[in-house]
């Protein structure tokens, strides 16, 4: 079983490149995927950014926390941190760093944006490390069966999962964790209570 859960993992990382882009390589116009292995992959494309399978199945989990082309996010300045509203992201902006995955733009009448204002502060149980992590949604979508939301982490990187895995934080409570996170500057946020 641990060896199909590392199997399924690994299919995930691959087919979501475009979170691990070369920053350097798209500012020069020439933009390489980079696994969380280090090794350099195809050329970043429409297909390999739109977020799901061939068959149509929607990539709900991935995980991409080494990512160069997702800066480091200063806390004190979260809440500024480029994000989708109000419509699908766009390829573009995967491009550009504004989103992670685009979902087929228009062309996808099974997705939908979800009607919440970005950028938000939250904790995300990470099923990859078990932990409850403080990072800023940047995107979420919604589809029949589930509703993915894509996420930078405070360290630099970014990762995708279900929306059931997020817990939003109240103003009391983001100002709480960005205290600890100042104080602590840990991945993993422990209530001080």
């Amino acid at each position: 079983m641990k060896a199909s859960k590392l199997f399924s993992f690994l299919i995930v990382v691959l087919c979501f490149t475009q979170a691990c882009i070369d920053k350097q390589a798209v500012e020069t116009g020439e933009p390489v995927a980079v696994i969380n292995s280090g090794k350099t992959t195809k050329p970043l494309d429409y297909n390999n950014t739109k977020g799901y399978w061939e068959n149509g199945e929607i990539i709900t989990e991935f995980n991409c926390p080494d990512s160069r082309f997702f800066p480091p996010i200063d806390i004190k300045l979260w809440d500024q941190t480029h994000a989708v509203n109000g419509r699908l992201p766009t390829y573009e902006e995967t491009k550009n760093g504004v989103a992670i995955c685009h979902y087929g733009e228009k062309d996808n009448p099974n997705v939908k944006p979800y009607n919440m204002i970005l950028p938000k502060l939250a904790l995300h149980h990470s099923p990859f490390t078990g932990k409850d992590q403080l990072v800023v949604v940047i995107q979420i979508v919604q589809t029949a069966k589930d509703t993915i939301v894509g996420y930078r982490y405070l360290t630099g990187g970014c990762g995708g999962s279900l929306f059931r895995d997020f817990y939003f934080l109240s103003a009391g409570e983001f100002k709480k964790a960005t205290e600890w996170w100042a104080l602590h500057g840990s991945l993993v946020y422990k209530d001080p209570c």
